[in-house]
């Protein structure tokens, strides 16, 4: 799907443009063009080349969805990798973590977005955009994309936010009869932290590049803006890294409970069946078949048998509590 609009000195706002139309106003200096390429065509995508006249390995990277963070500088553009954070229900019905590619080519006079999923970061700018688009039109290139990279990392916080709640829960019912797939979980939420840590990082370090870089598409009036975004990616990262060691905790509090609980449990066995030992030695004994043995005709022998073994296994009991082993 193919958005285009257009800007020009003088308030006018131009919607769906023609491949033409984007040609006449490439040419124009006064002019800003935005085109935004959600899930496009192969007739779609070639006016990347076509049109924009795009560096072939920057087009790959669009066009093969596997890039990390990162900024490119074609000297007549600027080529962003950058990622929006999602969360989706899994198999098991958790939400899981998920990232969506969002590449920016930003030029003087032109914004171009490729992305293959839907963002909610690109359509609340477009609305904004269709809604009033002098506020984000009418200063040049670099406000847009600082509104889209602004909102992208904005996204970040509701998902943090539910992630700190989760936390919060397992924290709490890890001594409270965690379910059978609670170390399942943890390890999940743990490998969306890592991807989150290693998502976050390297677009701070592109943000830290638009702010530290002089580059003739970012003026110095709106650079401090750009570092306003790097501000808050850095917070993010922090957030990032305090989830991990909290479930790094969390991992160690679980296997050290598990193993105070098996414990317990081989204590409580040992004792039973040490208990239970010398009724087992007594059995033992008159179940062997000779001959003669001592009270084997005694009509009381029975019940004797029994308070033997009561009689020894009690005293035992009292010996490993007067010990305090149990």
């Amino acid at each position: 799907m193919l958005h285009t609009c257009q800007w020009k000195k003088g308030k006018a706002f131009t919607k769906d443009l023609t491949r033409a139309q984007m040609l006449s106003a490439l040419a124009e200096k006064d002019s800003l063009v935005w085109v935004d390429l959600q899930a496009p065509t192969e007739f779609e995508s070639d006016c990347l080349v076509e049109i924009f006249n795009f560096h072939p390995l920057a087009v790959e990277d669009c066009l093969t969805d596997h890039s990390q963070p990162k900024v490119d500088d074609y000297e007549e553009y600027l080529f962003l990798v950058t990622h929006a954070l999602m969360t989706q229900p899994n198999d098991e019905g958790e939400e899981e973590l998920r990232t969506i590619e969002l590449d920016i080519f930003f030029g003087r006079n032109y914004v171009v977005t490729f992305h293959k999923t839907p963002v909610g970061t690109v359509e609340q700018v477009r609305n904004t955009v269709e809604r009033k688009p002098e506020i984000l039109m009418a200063h040049g290139s670099d406000v847009l994309v600082h509104a889209i990279l602004d909102r992208l990392v904005d996204n970040f916080q509701p998902i943090l936010d539910r992630y700190d709640d989760r936390i919060d829960k397992i924290e709490e019912a890890i001594f409270h009869n965690p379910p059978a797939d609670y170390l399942e979980t943890v390890i999940m939420m743990k490998r969306d932290v890592f991807n989150l840590r290693k998502i976050v990082s390297p677009q701070r370090d592109l943000i830290n590049y638009l702010t530290r870089t002089p580059t003739p598409f970012i003026t110095a009036k709106h650079r401090i803006y750009f570092r306003d975004i790097y501000d808050h990616l850095l917070r993010i990262y922090s957030i990032a890294e305090g989830f991990h060691e909290s479930l790094s905790s969390v991992l160690q509090a679980y296997f050290s409970y598990s193993s105070h609980k098996l414990n317990e449990i081989i204590k409580h066995m040992t004792v039973l069946a040490t208990l239970t030992m010398p009724a087992v030695i007594v059995a033992s004994i008159y179940g062997m078949n000779f001959r003669h043995m001592p009270e084997l005709t005694w009509k009381f022998g029975y019940g004797f048998s029994f308070l033997v073994m009561a009689a020894i296994s009690g005293v035992m009991l009292i010996w490993m509590k007067w010990k305090k082993w149990i």
